[in-house]
């Protein structure tokens, strides 16, 4: 360079090497960040997708409430719970009377509105402590844990109570009656197969009672009929 000797040439050279030298290093690092961050943000998505998968699979689509898969889990944690604490357990099975007419004079889609009220109802009336899941298509398990002798009466009459009172669907009104079984761990059965079971016999047993001429048995098919509709439309009424 002009007026520089080659010692000062040389130093200014090594000065703008190192300057090139260290904004190519800054380049890189910013780089670095950026991939960083976009990898967190891929890593982020892959999680939050995992756990989507895994709510979908222990989740019931419509209501949102657990199905059977995570009903079977938090039994299981009940019973080894029941043997270490010598506690005590209750499986309630309800199931909706004659739920297939609602679909049939008012479309699927408010029956499904009906179901996800009914599970939100549920989950209003009931401990944080209970397990409200949804087996089926108008079937649902409460898991429930028992302190007092009559706590399954009183929670099978609560659970009455709020599942009569009218469902708002759209401009309709709905009333549903449901029949309600349980089984109690240990004395009903000793895993989900056998409390299920035992709950569910006493819930038909329940609809053969409310309709003597009904000569279902309990391993048939399950078929609605039209008469006596326990699920009356009260339309207009709130006009």
């Amino acid at each position: 360079m002009f007026g520089m000797d080659n010692n000062q040439m040389t130093m200014a050279s090594s000065l703008l090497l190192g300057c090139a030298a260290l904004a190519l290093l800054l380049a890189l690092l910013v780089r670095s960040r950026l991939r960083c961050r976009e990898l967190d943000r891929q890593l982020a998505q892959a999680r939050a997708g995992i756990e989507a998968l895994r709510r979908q699979a222990l989740h019931d689509g419509l209501t949102g409430l657990p199905n059977r898969f995570l009903l079977e889990d938090r039994i299981d944690q009940s019973i080894a719970k029941a043997h270490r604490e010598q506690c005590c357990f209750a499986l309630l099975f309800i199931d909706l009377d004659d739920f297939k007419l609602v679909n049939d004079s008012h479309g699927h889609a408010a029956g499904d509105l009906l179901l996800v009220q009914i599970g939100r109802r549920l989950l209003g009336n009931l401990r944080q402590s209970d397990t409200v899941a949804r087996i089926g298509g108008d079937e649902f398990v409460v898991l429930t844990e028992i302190v007092a002798a009559n706590d399954i009466s009183a929670l099978r009459e609560k659970i009455t109570h709020a599942l009569a009172q009218p469902f708002q669907i759209g401009s309709a009104w709905l009333q549903v009656t449901a029949c309600v079984g349980h089984a109690r761990f240990p004395e009903d059965g000793l895993c989900m197969t056998e409390l299920l079971a035992k709950a569910d016999a006493g819930m038909y047993h329940l609809k053969r009672q409310r309709r003597p001429d009904a000569t279902r048995d309990a391993a048939a098919p399950r078929t609605m009929t039209p008469a006596a509709l326990p699920l009356t439309s009260m339309a207009e009424t709130a006009r």
